[in-house]
């Protein structure tokens, strides 16, 4: 047998790709499926793909697709794809999946130690060792959150892992360290890493996260003797400030590797043109691009999930998705450019409208269908519009869909959401407007050359596909008992909407 194949997607609910015998085109083949040193299932490969038999992959009928999730466990799962029958690994077919740890832990502990597992095992012969701030509730939240481990040790002081002394050697090192990356901090890895750890060990170091603290950190731990240090924004509770902790091996092999290009996150939200600019980055970087949607209407990506995502392939450029509310600055060790487009609300909630009545019938989102009224072809835009307008439940496109959009997530205990989504956006690269693609685009293609980023040529394709579906929209106006329901409803969104144009004019091409 002479086995030829790759693995397109490792993750948690898709293991795809496809598989062949180079010496016997004609023959099929199967994959296994192992989850944890596990096999669980032999996957036949007979699933056509017209790109295969344009490649001269025998028929094209050697694609395979299995749903591992059943067997996936809280925390790190190791995921593999073997030509069945042999030890031999499908190329791209080997990988780790975090699932969040849950138990009594906090968001924030069960954010930590998901970004931890990313690029940690805990086993249960390990000592870990906690310093500084915190130190002693990090016990609490490893034990709740059913991690092994044989002995910890905390340290609630001093702040810094300067003047520790241990006595057994750590495995892994956590401090929840304010103070900047400095010459102290250089000055405590030196004598942490070679006297109080064991070889290779793992150091999770924190520090309150500041516009230039990427830098500081790569550059105390580059002194250390530690170049490839991974960078996590983790979320803090309310009224708490931003961390981002540095992850790296102690001990080990350190050859520098060369730092990834930062992630094109572009944020979509539905009916706002995303679609165009979606097919815009897929024809650019192809595999590369990342189409991150789900058929649910309220689904939300964990940021373990997305991180799992991006460190399947390390030369992803990016992702587009409906599905993605939270949005930190560093993740999979990449820095992520956010970017979005906002649409005028009225006409957004319009195209709403128009796409449902149009598409009713291929519409497969359970979700979806609960959130619009069964009848929904046959309803004039106004009586649409009244139905939604006057249900008493929640429904995400009904009353200000992106100011809770942006905050409902990224900062759900705040008391004044368009203020919330204000500041979410303010962290964005960009935020265009979908009424002025043109000068968007041109303004991010800017920025993009600015930044030295690889960015798609060409214009972009924005086009109406349900503008058959529209009737008269003169209802649209205050002295109408729905058109003054949906202005009222709209009314945050079109603050933040003109927040954003403002924002638009204040970039320089």
């Amino acid at each position: 047998m002479s086995p030829i194949g790759c693995v397109d997607i490792l993750a948690d609910t898709c293991v795809s790709g496809w598989a062949a015998d180079y010496a016997e085109p004609a023959r099929r083949v199967s994959v296994e499926i192992v989850v944890n040193s596990l096999p669980v299932a032999t996957v036949p490969c007979e699933v056509f793909r017209e790109d295969l038999l344009a490649a001269g992959i025998g028929d094209g009928c050697k694609a395979f697709r299995y749903d591992p999730s059943a067997y996936l466990k809280p925390g790190r799962n190791s995921l593999e794809v073997r030509y069945a029958g042999t030890d031999l690994v499908v190329p791209k077919g080997r990988g780790y999946w975090v699932r969040r740890r849950e138990g009594g832990i906090s968001e924030q502990g069960a954010a930590f130690v998901a970004a931890l597992e990313a690029y940690y095992e805990f086993r249960p012969e390990q000592h870990v060792c906690a310093m500084g701030e915190g130190a002693g509730a990090l016990e609490r939240v490893l034990v709740e959150a059913g991690i092994p481990f044989r002995r910890f040790t905390g340290l609630e002081a001093p702040d810094d892992p300067a003047g520790v002394r241990l006595q057994e050697r750590a495995d892994l090192a956590i401090s929840w360290a304010s103070s900047k990356p400095g010459p102290e901090v250089v000055q405590a890895l030196r004598q942490l890493v070679p006297d109080h750890m064991t070889k290779p060990g793992f150091l999770a170091i924190g520090f309150i996260e500041t516009p230039e603290v990427s830098g500081q950190i790569r550059q105390a731990f580059e002194e250390c003797g530690l170049p490839n240090v991974k960078l996590e924004s983790i979320t803090p509770p309310p009224g708490c400030a931003h961390r981002i902790f540095a992850f790296a091996e102690a001990g080990g092999a350190q050859a520098r590797a060369a730092q990834a290009a930062p992630v094109l996150a572009h944020i979509h939200v539905p009916k706002c043109a995303g679609t165009s600019f979606r097919a815009l980055l897929e024809r650019y970087f192809g595999p590369k691009q990342l189409s991150l949607y789900v058929n649910d209407t309220y689904f939300v990506y964990g940021g373990e999930a997305l991180r799992s995502y991006l460190l399947q392939d390390p030369e992803v450029r990016g992702f587009s998705s409906h599905h993605v509310r939270a949005f930190p600055h560093w993740m999979a060790g990449r820095e992520m450019l956010y970017i979005t487009f906002l649409r005028d609300p009225i006409e957004q909630f319009v195209s709403y409208m128009t796409h449902i009545k149009k598409h009713y019938s291929a519409i497969t989102s359970e979700s979806l269908l609960e959130a619009v009224p069964p009848d929904a072809p046959q309803l004039t835009l106004r009586e649409f519009a009244r139905w939604l307008l006057t249900q008493d439940r929640d429904i995400p496109f009904c009353e200000n869909h992106n100011v809770s959009f942006f905050a409902r997530h990224s900062a759900p205990e705040s008391p004044d959401r368009l203020e919330a989504a204000k500041a979410a956006l303010e962290g964005f690269y960009f935020v265009g407007i979908t009424e002025r693609m043109e000068e968007s685009m041109a303004k991010l293609r800017a920025l993009a050359r600015t930044a030295g980023l690889d960015f798609p040529p060409g214009p972009i394709p924005v086009e109406n596909t349900s503008a058959e579906c529209r009737d008269d929209l003169r209802w649209i106006n205050p002295e109408d008992e729905v058109g003054s329901l949906l202005l009222r409803s709209v009314e945050k969104d079109r603050q933040l909407y003109d927040w954003a144009a403002a924002r638009l004019e204040r970039i320089a091409c």
